[in-house]
């Protein structure tokens, strides 16, 4: 089994892999997993299913699940303006054709934040996805720093906004300001809200927005390679994100959880089953439906193809014929690894999963390391969903 994988890694430089198939028949799953590596780089230790993975992006489907469960209980609306809740989003421009900074027409709801139709973009000094922002002057630059729009070191980006409100589609921190908004309904923390309500009705003992000092060593090694053609993944020297969240006081929803493969697992099998986990509704099913309806924009405008250390190559694993939902992304190609209709999600440092639900069946494949869409790990995911969907 995972012969082509097997032999892929054999070959390759990544340091460590986990994958996960999983197969739903009628109330039980049955996995099959295989591991490639040391949990860290420096020990003996093999990577197993227990240890704990940056999430990155993968996120975002977690933080949509508990803006839907608000939905469910009225506390939240997808098609209200959500300034009603966050007032600082009126106050976010829109950044027009002549890199002219001005006031919204239209207000943002849940839904734009939701499914990346909001203008929102990753905009920071260290993570920027924006042909736009990256071309502006320095002086303008330095104006939206000063504005608390353009962070250095962070990549919970605030703005400027590139288009109005359900105009077009772009990858960005929307998730980041929904969780901001599940803080302000609920009445706790974000970690908090999410602990109690999504990773312990789920059993994700493993899963933490803030990781307990007594599971530090569980994280696994960092890596990043040293460039587009290198066969060199250099350690990075940290155990906690990549990147610094000074002054912030809440967590961003969008990138900032670390969970293990089997944890993560159970909440793909709470997708899998609609909402529902060992008999118990965690969200209901109506909700969950909402969540995977697709999107009427595809996912290239103003797609930046560029390398970079954070997300390499854009054109891999994304791809003009996904659509995306309210935390999840659609594919729709005939021509690739999973089949038509399979939903999924990745995270900046080479974690991915996709599930099907008619051939119920499901891929989960964690690393550590950056950028996302190295062709390396890309290749492994491609023969691993291949081997699970056929």
């Amino acid at each position: 089994m995972f012969d082509e994988v097997k032999n892929l890694f054999n070959k390759n430089s990544l340091k460590s892999c986990y994958c996960m198939s999983l197969e739903k028949n009628g109330d039980n799953f049955t996995s099959n997993t295989i591991s490639f590596g040391k949990s860290h780089w420096d020990n003996e230790e093999d990577l197993n299913g227990d240890h704990i993975f940056r999430l990155m992006s993968m996120s975002k489907p977690l933080t949509a699940f508990a803006a839907m469960q608000l939905v469910e209980k009225e506390l939240l609306h997808l098609d209200t303006p959500a300034e009603e809740i966050l007032p600082v989003l009126k106050d976010i421009p829109i950044l027009n054709e002549n890199n002219e900074l001005k006031k919204q027409k239209k207000q943002i709801t849940l839904r734009h934040l939701l499914s990346h139709t909001s203008g929102l973009a990753y905009n920071s000094y260290l993570l920027n996805t924006s042909k736009k922002i990256k071309n502006l002057s320095a002086l303008k630059k330095l104006s939206l720093f000063m504005r608390g729009m353009m962070p250095y070191t962070d990549v919970f980006s605030k703005g400027p906004r590139l288009f109005e409100a359900g105009s077009n589609f772009k990858y960005g921190t929307g998730l980041g300001f929904a969780g901001l908004m599940i803080e302000k309904v609920s009445g706790l923390p974000l970690q908090e809200y999410c602990e109690k309500n999504i990773f312990t009705p789920l059993e994700m003992k493993n899963t933490f927005f803030k990781i307990p000092q007594d599971k530090i060593n569980e994280i696994v090694s960092l890596g990043i390679r040293r460039g587009k053609n290198s066969q060199n993944i250099s350690k990075v020297p940290f155990k906690g994100q990549p990147y610094f969240s000074f002054g912030r006081k809440s967590y961003y929803g969008g990138t900032e959880i670390y969970s293990s493969p089997n944890d993560y697992a159970n909440f793909v099998k709470c997708l899998m089953n609609r909402g529902s986990y060992k008999n118990k509704q965690i969200l209901d099913s109506s909700m969950f439906e909402e969540m995977i309806k697709p999107g009427e924009f595809d996912q290239m405008f103003e797609r930046d193809n560029q390398y970079n250390f954070f997300m390499g190559e854009n054109g891999r694993i994304k791809n003009p014929m996904n659509k995306y939902g309210l935390g999840l992304t659609i594919s729709f190609d005939p021509n690739i690894s999973r089949p038509v209709g399979s939903i999924g999600h990745g995270g900046a440092a080479c974690t991915w999963f996709s599930f099907h639900l008619e051939k119920q069946k499901a891929a989960l494949i964690f690393s550590n390391f950056y950028p996302y869409n190295d062709k390396e790990w890309y290749d492994m995911v491609v023969a691993f969903e291949q081997e699970v969907y056929a």
